[in-house]
């Protein structure tokens, strides 16, 4: 791992690292909660929970709130949420502090 970063969603280093995801705002906590995660560090199946965890948050977050709103919203931002899903297990190998 590069370094012990928590910058909410995006990339910590590289030339991505001044690019944002659609609705970062909206997924920070999530994003936050996921680089903690990541620099804990362990396994490779530490790294496969914490990104699968990244997931089921973003969807808890989506499906709550915009519980009762129209589901075109709720159903984009689960998508996204999945968008997010496969970056981190794509780009992420690099972020993660492998241990053990």
């Amino acid at each position: 791992m590069t370094d012990n970063k928590v910058n909410g969603c995006g990339a910590c280093s590289g030339w991505l690292k001044w690019l944002r995801p659609p609705h970062h705002e909206f997924f920070k906590k999530e994003c936050a909660l996921h680089d903690e995660l990541y620099n804990m560090g362990g396994t490779e199946k530490d790294r496969q929970k914490a990104d699968f965890s990244l997931f089921q948050d973003m969807v808890a977050h989506s499906l709550e709130y915009f519980k009762g709103r129209k589901a075109g919203s709720q159903t984009w931002f689960v998508l996204l949420a999945y968008a997010y899903y496969k970056a981190v297990r794509v780009f992420g190998r690099k972020q993660f502090n492998y241990h053990g």
